[in-house]
């Protein structure tokens, strides 16, 4: 059995560590810390949560998991479910492309990652979805905005590649 090719393991790393890093704004780092952990044929994004408030202190809450095949070069999306065990992602087939999955995992429109209140995920900054600055930095992370986010042209990029998206 195959795990992850090494330099697919380093691209990998390298998104999930921007995605961590930078998809939320930083006024929200106080609130939600993202983390990840790559295996020899899985990466596994987990949310650190507080300990009675602490700073500094954190308990891993897995979230999604993506698993590599290697006989079909392929990757599966996964969640936990309510009991704590691993679920296939059922509204997604199983991709070549990593930053799909990643983008799947985002979006959430099944709102099995991060959970929903009134229909709206509790994902985002706001109740009414992702804000442009969140949009902006989720585009930069992937690659497909102008890493300065400044110009008129990218900024109307973005917004369509997110609403189509989401």
């Amino acid at each position: 059995m195959n795990g992850i090719p090494l330099h697919t393991q380093r691209l990998v790393e390298r998104l999930l560590q921007n995605y961590c890093d930078r998809i939320c704004p930083p006024s929200a780092r106080h609130a939600v810390l993202l983390g990840f952990s790559v295996g020899w044929d899985r990466a596994t994004v987990h949310e650190l949560q507080r300990l009675f408030g602490i700073p500094g202190t954190g308990r891993p809450i897995e979230l999604a998991q993506f698993r590599y095949r290697a006989a079909g070069n392929e990757w599966r999306l996964y969640h936990v479910d309510d009991r704590g065990r691993w679920r296939r992602y059922p509204r997604r087939a199983p991709a070549h492309s990593f930053v799909e999955l990643l983008r799947e995992f985002d979006a959430d429109p099944a709102g099995l990652f991060w959970g929903r209140i009134n229909g709206k995920s509790l994902r985002w900054c706001s109740p009414r979805g992702r804000c442009a600055d969140c949009d902006l930095r989720y585009c930069q992370v992937l690659g497909v905005a102008d890493p300065a986010g400044n110009s008129l042209e990218s900024t109307a990029a973005v917004r369509r590649l997110t609403s189509a998206s989401t």
